[in-house]
């Protein structure tokens, strides 16, 4: 009866700390399956862009050993992703899939093709500046001939990854606030529920450390379930998308990734949940008495 006029319900208490908890939960969830959606996508640009080739023509006559040595100071430029040799006969080969098998016939079967080497940059290079400076300095050895690469490709590949980076960046800022204010606003009307009892304790002499202290525990208890409970969402969710889209998910290699979200997503809960808890509490302590039914 007592636990009724200090503003005690058991019932109305479980049902708050529940939906407190789901709330906590679901919005944990949401940020932390955004982030692992946003880390993909940005892993899917990096490897369009290391995707895109740069063919390093050699000059007529070039040996083998001069054309290998080349692809190994080029494999060793710190801009540089992978290399790949084709020599002037695989080059007629990898044609005659595309024109036929007889498609040399027309000039006496002499082999026009010159040998290539094929450079993928890694994908924190390819901007203009670095692009320039790369064919440049490879356009100085005398066994090249010539550097060729689709150059509006790159140009529209930029534009794309810069668009989207900009809109992924504000789009975090954005789910982060909301996240904020949703948990610190759920927090807070559970916390406006006990504003009497706050009001009670205070009255009868009791300091706000001893106020606060049990407040507190039960915000971070609550912060460790919702984050719990998104955490295992979570892993259902990624384990779900690997056993149905075989190759969209590549757990073994990004496992690191995951466990360092779900541990961000857990102490993100955690500190949130304490913090709304505190101001919360700073500010239901300090009502005045009309404040204190409205």
């Amino acid at each position: 009866m007592r636990k009724r006029q200090l503003g005690f319900n058991p019932i109305s208490i479980k049902s708050a700390n529940f939906s407190t908890v789901l709330s906590i939960s679901l919005v944990l969830f949401l940020l932390g399956f955004m982030l692992l959606f946003i880390f993909h996508a940005l892993e899917a640009s990096k490897t369009l862009r290391e995707n895109v080739s740069f063919t390093v023509y050699l000059n007529s006559g070039t040996s083998v050993e001069d054309a290998l040595l080349l692809e190994k100071t080029l494999s060793e430029n710190k801009n540089v992703k992978n290399t790949s040799y084709i020599s002037s006969e695989e080059a007629s080969k990898m044609m005659d899939e595309i024109m036929g098998e007889n498609h040399l016939d027309v000039l006496n079967n002499v082999n026009p093709y010159s040998a290539s080497i094929l450079v993928n940059l890694k994908a924190e290079s390819l901007n203009s500046e670095n692009i320039n400076k790369f064919i440049k300095s490879v356009e100085q050895k005398d066994i090249v001939d010539s550097v060729d690469y689709r150059q509006d490709l790159v140009k529209d590949i930029n534009n794309v990854i810069y668009n989207v980076s900009i809109f992924v960046l504000a789009f975090i800022i954005c789910l982060l606030i909301i996240a904020i204010t949703l948990i610190n606003h759920t927090i807070s009307l559970t916390i406006y529920a006990k504003r009497f009892l706050i009001r009670s304790m205070h009255l009868v002499g009791a300091k706000r450390g001893f106020i606060l202290r049990p407040f507190l525990l039960k915000g971070i208890l609550l912060g460790c379930l919702g984050g719990f409970i998104a955490d295992i969402l979570l892993a259902g969710i990624i384990f779900w998308i690997d056993s149905s889209f075989k190759g969209v998910i590549v757990f073994e290699q990004y496992y690191q990734i995951y466990i360092l979200c779900g541990v961000f997503i857990f102490l993100f809960g955690i500190v949130l949940s304490f913090i709304s808890t505190l101001i919360s509490m700073y500010r239901y302590m300090n009502l005045s008495n009309d404040q204190l039914y409205k």
